[in-house]
């Protein structure tokens, strides 16, 4: 079968039922070498008792008043038993094994649009190869169950960053390693002057403008986080910053 019969009966198909598309593949198919074998009358009769059958099987698939097909029938497509009855297969069977090969073709686009309907209603999505985000905690520890359970959306926007303060983006830094809450806080903390040292593992801010400046060093008052004993700003007088122990990596 050519394409465009395939089209006709997909068409038919899907207004009018699954016999009423065969019934127009069996039309469709007029300029086969079957038809050209046989009288113009011998087609005639096969083909009117042929369609007669066809739209009388898709006349049990029916319509409620005010037209078109119910939503449960225009969801599940063609009906999986595409198989005529004898008394439709009588006349092709009279023809013998080019009848069967006449009828096994247009069975068989038949089955192939009812796969494509099929296969359209399950097309994967975009999110399909994504895996499902869920959050799991690390340190989990039983609370009411009205507390929130999953963080919060807006801690994966950037631009929230910029409204949290200094003492919050430390605790985000120290306490949410290696996620990208982190590199959030991280790269806001460096938008406000703040340079993480990477021998110390803390954060220093100029007090003032170096006292002396090198290639690879400078010297000066310095306001560094003590994350480990107070946490909280304290001042460091003298203080060589060895410009090989700056974090460079992160965009300021």
């Amino acid at each position: 079968p050519s394409l465009s019969n395939t089209g006709f009966a997909g068409h038919a198909m899907s207004r009018t039922g699954a016999g009423q598309g065969l019934g127009a593949t069996l039309w469709n198919a007029a300029a086969s070498p079957l038809s050209r074998a046989l009288p113009a009358s011998s087609m005639l009769l096969l083909y009117g008792g042929l369609i007669g059958s066809c739209w009388g099987w898709g006349a049990l698939v029916t319509w409620p008043p005010g037209g078109g097909p119910p939503a449960a029938a225009a969801t599940r497509g063609p009906p999986a038993d595409m198989s005529l009855t004898a008394e439709e297969a009588a006349p092709l069977e009279a023809l013998g094994s080019a009848g069967a090969t006449f009828l096994d073709e247009a069975l068989d686009e038949a089955q192939q649009l009812q796969m494509l309907h099929l296969s359209l209603q399950n097309l994967p999505e975009a999110g399909d190869s994504e895996r499902p985000k869920t959050y799991v905690p690390r340190n989990p520890y039983p609370t009411p169950s009205s507390f929130p359970q999953a963080p919060a959306a807006v801690f994966d926007s950037p631009s929230a960053f910029d409204k949290f303060d200094t003492d919050t983006l430390f605790f985000i830094f120290y306490y949410q390693q290696g996620t990208y809450q982190q590199y959030l806080a991280a790269r806001e903390l460096k938008k406000q002057s703040w340079r993480y040292h990477k021998k110390y593992l803390t954060w220093f801010q100029r007090h003032e403008e170096p006292k002396l400046t090198a290639d690879d060093y400078e010297q000066g008052t310095y306001v560094y986080f003590d994350y480990e004993t107070g946490w909280c700003q304290r001042i460091k007088s003298e203080f060589t910053f060895e410009y090989g122990y700056l974090e460079d990596e992160l965009p300021s």
